[in-house]
Order: structure tokens, then C-alpha cells, then sequence
């Protein structure tokens, strides 16, 4: 049976990261929104999306895969040394990579490639960002505080440094930089305690590596972008007030699933230590975790739902009826995207990588179909439905895919 208390350390710290994320970004809103227009805002939250989808690359699925490995040989310094600098030296590799992309971009003027240029800092922030070993050894409280500290002090340049002529691409500069000046001394921090000397990787190594994670990187970025594509859609052919309205609606969203991600992240090391030691018991674990998801999950769209106007005026500063509307729409995106978190972790602990990419390469491409439709058929009315339709495509593919894993 598994030991209730380490989990709900780690659960406790994973929440309370995520819900200081969102909590501290969600008030950070009206300030932002208020200061520079949601017609800036709308740009600065496209260009945060793509330096989310440039972090997912460059992480390469090392928050997933490296929690397991940092999990299972968190007592054996010799296998830590060598996940820890694999991690490293591969997203080291992809971040020039993605600078180079990012300055082709800025070099052909694609428009608003300023906003995505300095959103850079997000995502050197992601390539130092050490959460995966912190998860592993389930040691969270240091991360936590540094963490928190972090987004203070976004928070703080944000208020003190943007003002009403203040362009919008600062505010995706002022969340990465203040993100890096505590990561680096978490870095120093692990070398020194768990002893990570230098460590050399050999060529073979590293491309087994990206061979290893390539399917997992790629289900990881394909859910991001499906996610994603329709705002990058709708930066190109609407108005910037309705960017805005749509960008706020999709941050809310956002910022539950920073809650589902924290849930499935303090699950996911003792989910792949049962798994490997007492199958027997993990699914009788799934189904009763999953209960309590849906039922909170569930109580959080009823508010969404009733509370709608009140968000509205609380983040824009004025009612606002497309707003909630959008907001209305995706009400239970986050009750559907709980419901399955418990299905992702089942494909992870099962090393079903291919599966995940598989599912990825779908949902995207049903995406990227329905934003095409949105934008060519629908009304501007209809745009809060796209979360939903793509999410609700993803639990019958999910399921066909772990009854797979069982024949």
C-alpha cells in the first residue's frame, strides 16, 4: 500500500505551487488589462502560448519521463548524476535550436514576432526550470518558496515597470526573467546537495534519448498546440477586442489545468512506483481518484458557470457579454480535461509513449480542422465552443488506446 503522507506532502507543495501560479497571473489580469488594453493583451497572451509550446520542446517530455527516472533512483547518486545532466545537455541543444527558429521569425518580420521575442525569457526560464527532480526526490518546500518568490517579484516588476505606453511584450519578459533569477540558484543548490559533478554524455546516449522521448515530446507539444492553434488562428483575422475576450476566457482555462497538472504531477512518482511493484492495486486507485477529480472538478463548473459576469467585471473592470459568454462556453472543459488525467498517467506509467503521440497527431488534427471551420462558417458567438469540442474528442480516444494496453 502506498504511504499516504509523502503524497500529500508532495501534493500539498505541487498545489500550492500551481495555485500560487495562477492565483498571483489571475490578479495580475485586471492590473495588465487595465494598463496597456485588452487589445495588448490579447497579443501578450499569444505570444505566452508560443513560448509555452517552445518550453514543451525544449523540455523534451523530461518533466514527465524525469520525475519516473528521478523517482525510481532518487537513493542511487550515480543514476541521478546521469539523468540530471542528460536533461540538461538536451534542452541546452534545443533552446539554441529554438532561438534560431525564433530569430528566423524576427528576421522575416512576421507580424507581432517582437511579442514572441521577448517572451524568450519564458522559455530559457523552462530550459533551467529544475521542478522534475524536485517532484522525483519528493522534496518540494525549496521549489515552492522559490517558486512563489518568483512570480512576487513578476508580479512586482510588472506593477512598477509597465505603464499606459508601455508596449505589451513586456509583460511575457518580466514572468520569464523573474522565473530565472530563481531557478539558477536552485540549480546550485542540487549540484552541490546531491553531489551532480560533471558528467560527459556520449553521442549514443543522447541520441537514445531524444529516440526515447520523441514520441512522448511530441504527444506533449501536439496537445499544446491543439490547445493553442485556434488563438494563433484568431490573432490573424479578428479583432484585437475579440482576441482579448478569447485570450482571457482561454488563461481561465489555463489556470485549471495548472490545478490538474499539479493533482497529476504529486501523483504520477507513486503511480509509477505501484505500477511497477503492486499492479494489482493501480486500478482500483485510478477509478478512486478519479472519482474525487470529478466530483471537484464538476462543483468548479457550477461556479464558472453562475459567476461568470462577476469574473468578467473582476478582471476586465466593466461587464463585458462576448467575455462571458466565452466564459460560459468552456465551463466544463476543466471537468472533462480532470476526468482524464488519470488516463494519461495510466499511458505514462506503461511507457505507451507512441500511444500518447498517436492521440496527439489526432486531437491536433481535429483542432486544426475545427479552427478552420470556426473561422470560415461560425460567429464570433461561437468561439468559446472550440475548448470543449476538442476536449470532449479526447476521452474516447484515451480509452480506446488503455483497453489497447490490456489486450
Amino acid at each position: 500500500m502506498i504511504k499516504s503522507k509523502p503524497f500529500l506532502a508532495n501534493f500539498f507543495n505541487l498545489g500550492f505551487i500551481q495555485v500560487s501560479n495562477a492565483v498571483i497571473q489571475i490578479l495580475l489580469f485586471p492590473i495588465i488589462i487595465r494598463i496597456i488594453g485588452l487589445h495588448e493583451f490579447g497579443y501578450a497572451m499569444v505570444a505566452n502560448a508560443y513560448a509555452a509550446l517552445a518550453g514543451l520542446f525544449i523540455n523534451y517530455g523530461t518533466n514527465q519521463s524525469g520525475i519516473k527516472d528521478v523517482a525510481i533512483n532518487k537513493n542511487n547518486g550515480k543514476a541521478l548524476n546521469e539523468i540530471f545532466y542528460t536533461v540538461y545537455y538536451t534542452r541546452f541543444l534545443l533552446f539554441i535550436l529554438s532561438m534560431i527558429v525564433l530569430a528566423g521569425l524576427y528576421g522575416f518580420s512576421v507580424p507581432h514576432a517582437r511579442y514572441f521575442l521577448f517572451a524568450s525569457t519564458i522559455v530559457f526560464a523552462e530550459m533551467l526550470n529544475p521542478l522534475f527532480f524536485f517532484i522525483g526526490i519528493e522534496k518540494l518546500f525549496l521549489y515552492n518558496v522559490a517558486n512563489l518568490m518568483a512570480k512576487l517579484l513578476s508580479a512586482l516588476l510588472i506593477i512598477v515597470l509597465i505603464h499606459a505606453n508601455t508596449p505589451g511584450w513586456w509583460v511575457n519578459f518580466y514572468l520569464g526573467l523573474s522565473s530565472t533569477v530563481f531557478f539558477i540558484p536552485l540549480l546550485v543548490y542540487l549540484l552541490r546537495q546531491y553531489q551532480l559533478t560533471r558528467y560527459r554524455i556520449s553521442v549514443e546516449a543522447m541520441r537514445q534519448f531524444l529516440k526515447h522521448n520523441f514520441f512522448l515530446t511530441g504527444n506533449n507539444l501536439f496537445v499544446q498546440l491543439q490547445q493553442s492553434f485556434f488563438l494563433f488562428t484568431l490573432s490573424g483575422v479578428v479583432s484585437p477586442l475579440v482576441l482579448g475576450a478569447y485570450s482571457l476566457c482561454d488563461k481561465i482555462v489555463w489556470s485549471f489545468r495548472l490545478l490538474i497538472v499539479s493533482f497529476s504531477s504529486a501523483v504520477y512518482p507513486r503511480a509509477a512506483v505501484l505500477f511497477r511493484e503492486q499492479k494489482e492495486l493501480w486500478h482500483s486507485y485510478k477509478t478512486t481518484i478519479n472519482g474525487w477529480l470529478a466530483v471537484c472538478f464538476l462543483l468548479a463548473a457550477g461556479g464558472l458557470l453562475w459567476l461568470a459576469p462577476w469574473i468578467v467585471t473582476l478582471l476586465t473592470g466593466k461587464p463585458d457579454t462576448l467575455t462571458t459568454l466565452y466564459i460560459r462556453s468552456v465551463a466544463f472543459v476543466p471537468f472533462i480535461a480532470a476526468l482524464n488525467a488519470m488516463n494519461v498517467i495510466d499511458l505514462l506509467v506503461k511507457n505507451r509513449y507512441s500511444y500518447l503521440f498517436t492521440i496527439g497527431v489526432i486531437l491536433c488534427s481535429i483542432a486544426i480542422i475545427t479552427s478552420f471551420l470556426f473561422v470560415k462558417l461560425g460567429h464570433e458567438n461561437w468561439y468559446g465552443y472550440f475548448p470543449i469540442i476538442i476536449e470532449v474528442c479526447s476521452l474516447p480516444l484515451y480509452f480506446l488506446f488503455i483497453r489497447k494496453t490490456h489486450a
